[in-house]
């Protein structure tokens, strides 16, 4: 049974919970507005188109790496423009491409919002390539020195933008299926 004192608390309650945020209230403003977006392949230093390696079975499923000689599903990504030169890349799994600091810089499509770790900034080249900024400062590498299936895997770890660093950006191919 209910009395008098229970039914003020649940009235108050119920104020409370239908109450408009003000500004003592915290509001979540880290999901980027995502107005323009288009489909791109990124193209490395050595003509090679960077991957989102799906396939693998082990912790490296979804890391990007540039070793396909044509641009298929895999090598293509939607490119979300935040603004200030800054983007979000989305791979052909549906997840955000992040540089991942747990694993000593690795790029990888594993995310499912957009983040620090998921934003980058577009720093154009005189040649008309970019570089891509992480959230580190770190510059975007295909590391070509790796041995075997490591050779080209994306890792932000530069502090200045050479070869490697250099990306082309091809635009307007049509979406993954």
């Amino acid at each position: 049974m209910l009395n008098r004192t229970h039914l003020v608390a649940l009235a108050a309650l119920a104020f409370v919970a239908c109450a408009a945020p003000n500004e003592e209230q915290a509001v979540d403003t880290t999901t980027p507005q995502l107005q323009t977006s288009y489909t791109v392949a990124i193209q490395g230093f050595d003509g090679t188109y960077v991957a989102c390696e799906l396939a693998l079975d082990s912790a490296d499923k979804g890391k990007l790496v540039s070793s396909r000689t044509s641009p298929g599903d895999w090598e293509k990504f939607t490119l979300f423009e935040l603004g200030d030169n800054k983007i979000a890349l989305q791979a052909a799994n549906g997840k955000y491409v992040c540089c991942d600091d747990y694993r000593a810089g690795l790029l990888v499509a594993d995310r499912d919002q957009i983040g620090d770790w998921e934003t980058f900034t577009l720093v154009p080249q005189e040649n008309g390539t970019v570089a891509l900024q992480a959230w580190n400062k770190r510059y975007v590498t295909a590391e070509y020195s790796l041995p075997d299936a490591g050779k080209g895997t994306l890792l932000g770890i530069r502090e200045e933008i050479r070869e490697w660093e250099r990306f082309t950006l091809v635009k307007d191919l049509p979406a993954v299926q």
